[in-house]
């Protein structure tokens, strides 16, 4: 088990380290902190790239953070297999920094969240299913059975392949 440092959002200091925000580039142009900080997608990190990109020593603390915590823990983890272990994760990501003052910039408008977009193909996957299993074949009712499974994997290990999947996704982008 990897040695990865929890930070409660209030005590995140915007001024001392690096703040390092890995959240998909369309949740980044939505909101992100008015604060400096660096942005690197979780599916484009380079733990030792990002480093010395920014001519970071092993020693510097870098404060990670997504929307609530899940994607900021396996970038942290990221971290510190590549031997960098002044990385903390900020608990509860943006979400809790906004809640606790820290100044976000926000975009009105824009694409769906990754996050509501999980819950759109999911919900539409058990419907379509459960409606060809009644309509056509009991065979479909495998399709909302996957998708079930697909969510208890994802709260179980707080990671969503489907989340996943559709992070790059053309419409993702920007």
């Amino acid at each position: 088990m990897t040695k990865v440092k929890s930070l409660n959002a209030a005590h995140l200091d915007l001024t001392r380290g690096v703040v390092l925000d890995v959240r998909t580039p369309v949740e980044h142009a939505q909101a992100r902190l008015a604060a400096p900080h660096a942005h690197v997608p979780l599916d484009a990190l380079d733990p030792e790239a990002f480093m010395a990109g920014r001519g970071l020593s092993p020693e510097a603390d870098v404060y990670i953070v997504c929307h609530k915590g899940p994607r900021a823990r396996q970038a942290a983890e990221r971290f510190a297999a590549a031997g960098y272990y002044n990385v903390h994760v900020v608990e509860g990501g943006i979400v809790a920094c906004e809640g606790c003052g820290h100044p976000v910039d926000k975009r009105a408008g824009g694409p769906v969240s990754l996050e509501r977009q999980v819950r759109i193909g999911a919900g539409a996957l058990v419907a379509l299913g459960a409606g060809a299993a009644l309509a056509l074949s009991p065979l479909w009712a495998l399709v909302p059975l996957f998708v079930g499974c697909g969510l208890i994997f994802a709260g179980v290990t707080d990671r969503c392949g489907m989340a996943l999947m559709l992070a790059k996704a053309p419409w993702n982008r920007v």
